[in-house]
């Protein structure tokens, strides 16, 4: 009978302090568990905007001058200064003709001058002795009016010999081809040896300095396209660029088979890692004329199940937790999304550490 009720004694103890103990650790301060569980997150408040429409484009760097560069005059080439790829000055002879054939008939030329200017002077000796002769009577006056009429046709034959030799001197300058503009060869097109004629290509020379980029733009958005428009070019050849461009021209004449007109935008700064023919992209930021609610695109989590929630920050007490919430997005633009619905103006959303969030779940505020 003692040993019963000892143990029934022993029993309830133990029931007693098991209570006790569950009642101590459920009475425990909950701050500093949630200081331990809370998850770091980063947000940021949710502003109104003025909303900008993004258009990204493709377009080709051009260049303002390309020129088919041939002889003036007909000549077998000499001598050919430099190859493809080579960068040349404007003014510097690219390729030589043979002189030879000029120079002789520009010697022939000298000679007939020579010639003339000689029988000028002797008409003007005879003219004054006839002049004499027919002051006193000695000589017809018809005489006089002959040798007049000879040193005028020799006057004019003298004017043509001279342009002839001006004619030729020009041409001996054409034996040359010179760059019309700085910029480099891109294609040699004839060699030593070769005869040529005027119209021939022998080079074809492109600028490099002042490129442009020319992007085909589609018709409906003509309206909004302005000097003022900002413009982000990226080029597929050199990585990792970012070049701010400014419209040089909008050239409103539409291709009637893509439905487009061309906008022709040059960087700000002269690059020197571009060049003609590279193909480029190009982000132009046109505005709305109206404002919007806006968050980060890191806030954005995109569901299975096509939805696209936030995780929205609400004080409770001391503690953060935070709430699920579905949105509506509308534009994007420079690392923004536009929310048509599901937030309001300040609320806060978290944009970094919101993976793995749970409803309900306590949240630190990291910097």
């Amino acid at each position: 009978m003692l040993r019963t009720l000892a143990g029934i004694v022993a029993g309830q103890s133990y029931r007693v302090l098991a209570c006790l103990f569950v009642t101590a650790v459920f009475t425990l301060p909950t701050k500093g568990l949630h200081a331990a569980d809370a998850a770091p997150v980063i947000v940021e408040r949710v502003r109104e905007v003025p909303l900008i429409s993004k258009l990204e484009l493709s377009g080709t760097v051009t260049s303002r001058r390309v020129s088919q560069l041939s002889t003036a005059v007909p000549g077998l080439i000499t001598t050919v200064h430099y190859d493809a790829g080579a960068q040349v000055k404007a003014g510097e002879v690219l390729l030589e003709l043979d002189p030879k054939l000029e120079q002789i008939t520009q010697e022939q030329t000298l000679a007939n001058i020579a010639e003339a200017e000689a029988q000028l002077a002797d008409a003007h000796r005879r003219l004054k002795i006839a002049e004499d002769l027919a002051t006193r009577s000695h000589g017809p006056q018809n005489a006089v009016d002959t040798i007049k009429t000879e040193i005028a046709i020799r006057k004019a034959t003298l004017e043509r010999l001279h342009a002839q030799r001006n004619a030729s001197d020009e041409r001996l300058v054409r034996h040359v081809v010179k760059a019309p503009f700085a910029g480099t060869i891109s294609r040699k097109l004839a060699e030593a040896g070769q005869w040529v004629v005027p119209g021939t290509a022998v080079f074809e020379l492109v600028e490099m300095s002042g490129l442009r980029i020319e992007l085909p733009v589609p018709q409906q958005h003509f309206a909004k396209i302005d000097d003022d428009i900002d413009i982000n070019l990226n080029f597929d050849a050199v990585p990792n660029t970012n070049v701010p461009a400014r419209v040089e021209a909008i050239i409103p004449v539409s291709d009637p088979t893509a439905r487009t007109f061309t906008l022709r935008v040059i960087p700000k700064t002269e690059r020197s890692d571009i060049t003609p023919g590279m193909s480029a992209r190009a982000s132009i930021s046109l505005q709305t004329n109206r404002k919007g609610l806006v968050v980060s695109r890191d806030a954005l989590l995109r569901q299975p199940d096509g939805r696209i929630t936030v995780w929205v920050v609400e004080p409770n007490g001391k503690a953060n937790l935070v709430r699920e919430r579905r949105v509506e997005i509308g534009i994007s633009f420079d690392g923004l999304t536009e929310i048509r619905s599901g937030l309001k103006l300040d609320d806060q959303v978290v944009v970094r550490g919101n993976e793995s969030l749970n409803e309900g779940q306590a949240v630190r505020l990291s910097s």
